[in-house]
């Protein structure tokens, strides 16, 4: 549905016309899940915060003003704000419940075994590795390498210029890097003093 008739279905939404709010959320359910999915890395998350979402924009649909943005603009700026206050509140279960199973069926890639296999290690290094992160670095690279943010997102969001956030999103990154080669770097035995060899 263009962004226009989008408009007009809004307008008859707030006189009460519950056929237009289903035609609403009909138009933008698919991209706001699809958002969720990628944030979550667990679809039946997503499916909750989706839930969520529709329920924020419904309680909130009076505020929304057409001339400062579209409807969807304002939709997925209030969902993608949902979906950092549930990291910032879950960051503790998250750690159970990154690397899930359901969603790692949906990733693309080879179907054999050992390329599914790989990637679930991948992602649970990756899971660990961020779990040592500070709050901040670890919440710049889940927004920028698997919610999909835009640079100009994360400095909106973090209310700091591009540069600085750029800057910090590498440094994020490092330190990941680190945690992770430390993690996959095979400890050397040291045999006790007076083995013998």
């Amino acid at each position: 549905m263009r962004d226009e008739a989008l408009e007009s279905v809004v307008e008859r939404c707030r006189s009460g016309d519950e056929r237009a709010w289903e035609a609403l959320v009909d138009a933008t359910a698919d991209d706001i899940f699809r958002m969720a999915v990628s944030f979550t890395r667990h679809r039946g998350e997503a499916e909750e915060l989706t839930q969520e979402v529709f329920l924020k924009l419904w309680q909130n649909l009076h505020r929304y003003v057409a001339e400062t943005s579209s409807f969807r603009a304002w939709a997925y700026r209030v969902a993608r704000n949902l979906f950092v206050d549930a990291y910032r509140r879950s960051r503790e279960q998250r750690k159970a419940t990154w690397v899930d199973p359901e969603f790692l069926e949906t990733l693309p890639g080879g179907e054999d075994p050992h390329t599914r296999a790989v990637r679930h290690q991948r992602l649970e290094l990756a899971k660990a590795a961020l779990e040592r992160l500070p709050e901040e670095l670890a919440q710049l690279i889940m927004l920028r390498d698997f919610a999909d943010w835009s640079y100009d997102e994360l400095a909106a969001e973090l209310e700091l210029p591009i540069g600085t956030v750029k800057s910090r999103l590498n440094r994020a990154r490092r330190e990941l890097a680190a945690v992770v080669a430390m993690q996959i770097t095979p400890r050397l035995r040291v045999a006790p003093a007076g083995a013998e060899s």
